[in-house]
């Protein structure tokens, strides 16, 4: 081999060898495959954006024409008095929560104990479905028996032996079956047990399942507790209460008949409005149809079809006029609630009476909106008072009304509303959670294992972190309903954690929930940041550190940390 050829293949810059189609080899098929994706991934991440770009620019001047609308029908008129009915309500609602409340406080385990008798039936049933139909086939077998004519004894026997034998088998069953269910495996976490009613509950079960009757133990706890509610319920507080959620009820039926009245003329005249703004569309498109028409029957016949498409602006001033004299109307249905209400309140018994701490709370908050609800109740009477379907809705109404409202409703047969506001509060409340759950143990993970882990446990912690990362978002929620939800929920409900704030929970999807998941998910990227943060630290520092006598942990404290803060 010559010289030239011996250089040639020797550098790296000579001519290439190996296999190739089309001129394209294997590095230059790894170049444009990974090259040609990442730019497939910038396009489509271009075309996603302007597609949101597209439809968020297209959504404004819609909701704004939606808003209109609703403002031309009246709606928004009737909606105004709508809102003072329903803080009434939330009032009255409260006052029905309170009692029960109460009476499961200081019934303890007799207020859920049917509940808790129903849920271990279900339980049990879902377990024994092949002992149940066994029994049912029994019984069907010895009552077509019965109804044999002539009547053979013997056949009757054997039905009779056969449904005994199935009750025994499906008794010894269900025994199995509950002996393993405890108040651990109840799905509501929030009903009230106790260990003393554990074994009668099973024996009720049992009974009940095979006889399919209502059972001495479910009759004697149904009674004990009608008496131990009279009890309470007599008490001069809850009597007192009762008085006064009365006295909310009363007001609201006359309002209620109200609203129902002019609700059905706002719906009316939504309906001719929303008519109206698609029929120049829908005539055009008729006439459209009749040039286009195969014959000249059908083209007349379309023709009239469009005459018919009345484009005519409706008159708004006669639609609304019913609910610009329904001012009267409404003012006397809004002194009797207030006046209602201001009794009503006057008449509730105080928060310190209640022995539940639910209870006294649903009075607390009652006191808190009573004094709201009457300049709620003034400001929309106002409001009601200066209203006019002619003022036009402008484009910054829409907008805010899209960030600052509070209401995101879609879908209604009345308006839809999409004020992001709550989405917004809890995806930041669901943030704060993580960051204050994610940072501590990232960042301290980072730490212990860049600067005082031993190499065995680096090489296990890592890759544990990062397996934590690699796990599927879907995956994950998964596990946050059914695992971490449950858990929090059941947990909840003791007194220990009753210092924590909204504990006890009452369902397994919370901000917290939530929060926690969202937390495990960033922890593996919040780990990488600081540990590249750590690494970027010179290791000077740490050996003059070192030399002048401190520890590691005063080294990583003193020295290492706050020069690596600004990266973390």
């Amino acid at each position: 081999m010559s010289q030239a050829k011996r250089l040639a293949k020797a550098s790296p810059f000579g001519k290439s060898s190996g296999f190739k189609i089309l001129g394209i080899g294997k590095q230059e098929a790894i170049k444009y495959f990974f090259g040609g994706n990442a730019t497939l991934a910038v396009i489509l991440i271009f075309l996603i954006v302007g597609f949101l770009g597209y439809h968020a620019w297209n959504f404004l001047p819609q909701y704004k024409k939606s808003l209109t609308l609703y403002r031309l029908s009246g709606q928004e008129f009737i909606d105004y008095a709508s809102d003072q009915l329903k803080a009434q309500k939330e009032l009255s609602s409260l006052a029905a929560q309170a009692p029960a409340y109460e009476l499961k406080h200081r019934l303890g385990a007799l207020y859920d104990l049917e509940a808790v008798h129903s849920d271990f039936k279900n339980k049990a049933q879902k377990k024994l479905i092949a002992e149940r139909k066994e029994l049912q086939r029994a019984l069907s077998n010895l009552e077509i028996n019965k109804a044999k004519q002539p009547l053979v004894q013997s056949d009757v026997d054997a039905a009779k032996q056969r449904v005994e034998e199935s009750k025994k088998i499906l008794e010894s069953s269900a025994g199995k079956v509950l002996a393993k269910i405890d108040f651990s495996d109840l799905d509501n976490k929030s009903l009230v047990t106790d260990n003393q009613y554990l074994e009668d509950i099973r024996s009720s079960v049992i009974e009940n399942i095979i006889t399919g009757t209502t059972t001495e133990f479910i009759k004697s706890i149904r009674a004990t507790e009608a008496e131990e509610s009279a009890k309470v319920r007599a008490l001069p507080h809850m009597k007192q209460l009762e008085h006064a959620r009365k006295i909310l009820l009363g007001p609201q039926k006359p309002f209620d008949a109200y609203l129902k009245k002019y609700r059905l003329i706002a719906s009316d005249n939504k309906g001719q409005a929303e008519t109206h703004s698609t029929a120049s569309e829908r005539k055009e498109a008729q006439l459209t149809k009749a040039k286009l028409a195969n014959s000249e029957q059908q083209r007349k016949i379309d023709l009239i079809k469009a005459e018919r498409i009345i484009t005519e602006t409706p008159d708004y001033d006669q639609l609304n006029r019913p609910l610009y004299n329904s001012l009267d109307e409404h003012l006397k249905v809004q002194e009797q609630l207030v006046a209602q209400t201001r009794l009503a309140l006057d008449a509730m018994p105080e928060a310190s009476e209640f022995k539940g701490p639910k209870a006294s709370a649903r009075i607390d908050k009652i006191n808190i909106l009573g004094d709201e609800f009457f300049e709620l109740v003034q400001a929309k009477r106002q409001r009601m008072e200066s209203w006019s379907h002619k003022k036009p809705v402008g484009y910054g109404q829409a907008l805010s009304g899209f960030f600052m409202g509070t209401q995101w409703v879609s879908n209604s047969s009345w308006q839809d509303f999409y004020g992001v506001l709550p989405l917004l509060a809890g995806s930041c409340l669901v943030a704060l959670v993580a960051i204050i759950l994610a940072v501590p143990f990232a960042v301290g993970g980072a730490i212990y294992v860049n600067r005082l882990s031993s190499p065995f446990e680096q090489r296990w912690i890592k890759p544990i972190i990062e397996f934590i990362g690699a796990i599927p978002s879907i995956v994950m929620a998964f596990l946050g309903v059914v695992v971490v939800g449950a858990m929090i929920q059941e947990y909840s409900q003791s007194p220990l954690l009753s210092w924590i704030p909204s504990f006890p929970v009452e369902q397994d999807k919370t901000i917290l929930t939530a929060g926690i998941l969202l937390a495990l998910m960033s922890i593996p990227t919040v780990f990488t940041l600081a540990e590249d943060a750590l690494n970027n630290v010179p290791k000077a520092y740490k050996e003059a550190a070192l030399a002048l006598g401190s520890t590691n942990l005063q080294t990583v404290f003193k020295v290492i940390l706050p020069s690596c803060a600004s990266g973390i």
